[in-house]
């Protein structure tokens, strides 16, 4: 197994791809080129035309609106590439194709549960304070930061702190995730978003906003809440709930239920693999 990463943003970038990826591809024959992002499957299925690598297409985000690039997604899935996989049931449903849904799975060795108290000791944390974590950077406008500073701004408490993580190594998510009272998403739409199953995996209590598979994964868990909006005062309302819970969840406990660790779903990856290389003999 080889990994190929596409450097830089934009059209020209991809087009440098296509022709590295392909000297690679001739050079290497891989059985199987897997890509993450619709425009890497593009990518992906342009390098291989003349060879036998079959390309899979894992879709990570969602199609909230009819847009053009929905159509043409639809397009590749129906006629080019070899395999499609989702991240969740929505995706699927507003691509209106039956494909196999597979999360990104959680590795449980790496989000492990740490003492709350030990987590902020470690970070410098107050151990007074409520602490509301945003796990991603502000500045990218389809995480909506701007209702998560709102939202919290509601609550009118001096103790109670909204604080952004970003750009930070795993281990120090995790600490940041177990020292947390509640991790909170407001996105627009996501996949299948990673945070909120590593953040089970520590039993953070979670208010996200209801995209991609959030209500499916966290359905059952106390301390959790889903919102069926995008207004300020329910996101404030559900915050001064989770935050009014004051204990851990059994989120680990639902993550395993589901089968979402990451042993679990690369078996169910490697099921694609050897679906579509079979039908090929």
């Amino acid at each position: 197994m080889f990994l190929f990463p596409i450097k830089g943003k934009g059209w020209k970038h991809y087009a440098k791809g296509i022709l590295h990826l392909r000297k690679l591809i001739r050079k290497e024959h891989p059985d199987i080129i897997h890509a993450h992002y619709s425009v890497c499957g593009i990518v992906a299925a342009i390098a291989s035309i003349g060879f036998s690598s079959k390309v899979v297409v894992s879709i990570l985000g969602s199609f909230p609106r009819k847009t053009f690039k929905l159509y043409w997604v639809r397009f590749f899935i129906k006629y080019v590439w070899d395999a499609t996989i989702t991240k969740s049931q929505r995706t699927s449903d507003q691509l209106g194709i039956r494909l196999p849904v597979i999360p990104n799975g959680v590795n449980l060795s790496q989000f492990t549960i740490v003492d709350k108290n030990e987590a902020r000791i470690k970070l410098g944390l107050s151990k007074e304070k409520k602490y509301i974590i945003f796990v991603s950077d502000p500045a990218r406008k389809e995480k909506n930061y701007i209702l998560a500073e709102d939202a919290v701004g509601n609550i009118q408490d001096g103790n109670v702190v909204l604080l952004p993580v970003f750009n930070r190594k795993h281990n120090e998510i995790v600490l940041y995730m177990c020292a947390a009272d509640v991790l909170l998403l407001t996105s627009l739409n996501e996949g299948s978003p990673n945070v909120i199953k590593e953040a089970m995996a520590c039993n953070c209590p979670i208010v996200s906003t209801d995209v991609g598979d959030v209500s499916w994964v966290t359905r059952g868990v106390k301390g959790t809440y889903v919102s069926n909006t995008f207004e300020t005062a329910e996101i404030t309302n559900l915050l001064q709930k989770s935050l009014s819970f004051n204990n851990r969840t059994n989120g680990r406990e639902k993550i395993i239920s589901l089968g979402l660790t990451m042993e679990n779903i690369a078996y169910r990856i490697i099921d694609v693999y050897v679906g579509i290389v079979s039908r090929t003999k």
